[in-house]
């Protein structure tokens, strides 16, 4: 990572897997992220997701964006730390079907998180999945709502009694209603009827049984919660 230390201050684009192309400035980096400022705000992004990164030459004219105020730069910014630290945190989050999520970031387990969403409610995200975390100024809320119309905004410390993985996450809900991938899809809401490594057996509401492979769910929403 150290030959991208000369970018840093100046417009790069990057190329994402799972979302379109980020043109911004480069403002900081660490051994699994990298940080860039672009629409006036900072998008934390895995390196995991990243194809490429290019550097914009100083006249194109796709560089509208104008500069941020200086940062100081570390190099020492790692993924962990950066969930870490955006725990109860309002944040918008971006997964995939070009959506984004808004939210505060709850609990951390050891390879998914629990985000409480004003919208979606309690949601479970594997953190494979996640694309990029941006940080909401701190006097801002969802909606503009209040901070004590957030029921689920202070931390419920029953989320640290959670399983500590997805797929035991999973386990635990068999027999639950739950939504797969936001329910964006019919067919991806249901009963967890089973899970059957790498598989969860689903049965929907028509009970047609349809079966997921848990690497590619990208988020989970329970309805008993």
């Amino acid at each position: 990572m150290m030959y991208f230390n000369t970018y840093i201050g100046k417009m790069v684009q990057i190329e994402l897997i799972g979302d379109r192309d980020r043109i911004g400035y480069l403002i900081d980096l660490g051994p699994d992220i990298i940080v860039i400022y672009t629409e006036k705000k900072y998008l934390y992004m895995p390196i995991t997701h990243i194809r490429n990164i290019t550097l914009q030459a100083a006249d194109d004219k796709m560089n509208t964006e104008s500069s941020p105020a200086p940062v100081k730069q570390t190099g020492e910014i790692t993924y962990n730390q950066i969930l870490a630290n955006a725990i109860d945190r309002f944040v918008e989050i971006y997964i995939a079907n070009n959506q984004t999520i808004h939210g505060y970031v709850k609990h951390i387990a050891q390879d998914y998180m629990v985000f409480y969403s004003p919208l979606y409610q309690v949601m479970y995200i594997p953190l494979f999945h996640l694309k990029w975390i941006s940080p909401y100024q701190t006097h801002q809320t969802p909606y503009s709502q209040a901070q004590d119309q957030l029921a689920a905004n202070p931390t419920d410390p029953t989320f640290a009694m959670l399983p500590n993985t997805f797929e035991q996450l999973l386990k635990d809900l068999e027999g639950e209603i739950v939504c797969f991938d936001s329910g964006i899809h019919a067919n991806k809401i249901g009963l967890l009827q089973k899970l059957n490594l790498p598989f969860v057996e689903l049965i929907t509401a028509d009970e047609k049984k349809l079966h997921y492979n848990i690497q590619h769910i990208k988020n989970c929403i329970p309805f008993n919660k």
